[in-house]
């Protein structure tokens, strides 16, 4: 095994190691339920499932970029993953986040962009639509 594939095995078991803490911090601030008498939120996991979402993007992203550049150094390698795999975890979030809005209220993307029920699509496709 090579010097880079040392460092970079090192670098995901600390990382990995570190999720431990994470899982007790994660149950300390969000165990409790919070919220007031009417409604309780239970966000335990929150902090835990995203940092692990997080590092399994981060170590695929970087054993990869080990295997393609051995040279750029391992720590350089980590930290471009980590900035890439955090751009990829928010941007896969929004996306979600309008998709799921666009499911809810029932609207469909169009080609041209433009946002349109599936009632009014299935106007413009010749679909009888019987009343409900």
């Amino acid at each position: 095994m090579t010097s880079i594939w040392c460092k970079h095995l090192i670098i995901c078991l600390v990382l990995g190691l570190l999720s431990i803490p994470i899982y007790f911090l994660d149950r300390a601030l969000l165990g409790g339920g919070g919220g007031s008498n009417w409604i309780k939120l239970d966000l335990r996991g929150l902090l835990f499932w995203t940092y692990i979402t997080l590092i399994a993007i981060q170590i695929t992203l970087s054993s990869i970029a080990v295997l393609l550049i051995p040279k750029a150094g391992a720590l350089w390698i980590q930290l471009g993953s980590f900035v890439l795999a955090m751009v990829l975890l928010i941007t896969g979030v929004a996306v979600y986040g309008k998709l799921r809005r666009a499911a809810i209220s029932n609207e469909i993307p169009s080609v041209d962009g433009e946002s349109q029920t599936s009632n009014e699509r299935d106007r413009t496709q010749g679909v009888v639509v019987c009343p409900q």
